[in-house]
């Protein structure tokens, strides 16, 4: 490939006629005479035949880099040095994915709140997952589900809910995908109840990763590589015996515990809380492990304490890789049955986890 920026054109044949031939000129950066563009009385005999003095060029960049008086002058060493430092970096970028594992990109999206529009840029997702692995395929995977129903309706959470399973089991959960072949990097933007559904359905079935989308800067790329926040964990019990517990997980926002009390009576509310609330409150995969982690936990705690026969009612208010591993991080033949709710002008039942009537 010429070495000039922004040509990239391939120097092993003929654009016109397709034939294999050697197109290439080879360019002196300090030239080879001391009279020749950028010639220097002691470097070029010298640099003359060093690798790191010459690039690869094609007919036409290698005639302008050296035209007589404007060539020195548009294209110094320093200049054509960079060209070739970038290129060479851009190749061997290139060259050191032939030995990562593929993942094929799944962009998930349905509209916030049933009527805001999101649109997942498959070029920013493929960039976040490289260099650790490369993209499985040109476009990836595209799962999108929408309903026409009201937000807080049945209806609509039935109908997204058999879109979702359906374009699961199409998309993702095929004979192909069975005998590992592959695995998949997830890009959620969708209502926080689906993708914590789309997360039981991934389960321990499929190796999987999920990413989160910042806004600034705007990008899929983790932030940092460390542990930059702490999950806390605060119990408050009332005086019902019910068997009925709550679970509020507060990451994005606080939810203040007696909005939880206004829907319903509850023996137990577990609240996970982050140290750092915010958009940004995980920022790399340690956070959120750290967060599934304590998640998990407290599912054992429930269990332990109240039995598989307890209800648990989930609040949220946290990103979508938390979401996802909310799901993911459910099991279904140990945990209790969890309901989901969303809010919306006030907290709703949307859909569940663990029911053994699936296809709510």
């Amino acid at each position: 490939m010429c070495e000039f920026e922004g040509c990239d054109k391939r120097l092993f044949y003929d654009g016109v006629t397709q034939s294999e031939f050697n197109n290439a000129y080879v360019a002196h950066i300090v030239a080879s005479s001391s009279n020749g563009p950028r010639g220097d009385k002691v470097l070029s005999p010298l640099l003359s035949d060093k690798l790191e003095n010459l690039m690869l060029m094609c007919a036409d960049h290698h005639k302008l880099i050296d035209i007589p008086m404007t060539g020195p002058r548009d294209y110094p060493v320093e200049r054509l040095k960079k060209m070739k430092k970038t290129h060479e970096e851009k190749v061997e970028k290139v060259c050191k994915l032939f030995n990562v594992p593929k993942t094929e990109i799944v962009c998930f999206s349905s509209p916030i709140k049933g009527v805001t529009a999101v649109n997942i840029d498959y070029n920013l997702a493929a960039k976040a997952v490289l260099p650790s692995k490369q993209p499985g395929s040109t476009y990836g995977i595209s799962i999108q589900v929408q309903s026409y129903s009201p937000y807080n309706s049945k209806e609509y959470w039935n109908d997204c809910w058999n879109q979702l399973k359906h374009s699961f089991n199409l998309n993702m959960y095929n004979p192909f995908i069975q005998f590992g072949k592959t695995d998949f990097s997830v890009f959620p933007i969708a209502p926080i109840p689906l993708i914590i559904k789309l997360g039981e359905l991934v389960g321990d079935k499929l190796p999987c990763d999920v990413y989160q989308k910042t806004r600034v800067p705007d990008t899929w790329e983790w932030q940092s590589q460390e542990l930059t926040n702490k999950f806390l964990v605060d119990v408050l019990k009332t005086d019902k015996a019910n068997n009925v517990i709550a679970l509020n997980i507060s990451l994005t926002n606080d939810i203040q515990n007696e909005r939880i009390l206004n829907v319903g009576e509850y023996e137990v509310i577990y609240k996970i809380k982050a140290d750092t609330t915010g958009v940004d409150c995980i920022k790399s995969v340690l956070d959120l492990s750290t967060f599934w982690h304590t998640y998990q936990n407290i599912l054992d705690e429930i269990l332990n304490k109240h039995g598989t026969d307890c209800q648990i009612h989930l609040f949220s208010a946290m990103p979508v890789s938390a979401a996802f591993e909310v799901g993911r991080r459910y099991m279904i033949n140990t945990h209790p049955c969890i309901t989901i709710f969303d809010e919306n002008n006030g907290f709703f039942e949307t859909l569940k986890m663990g029911e053994k009537n699936n296809d709510r």
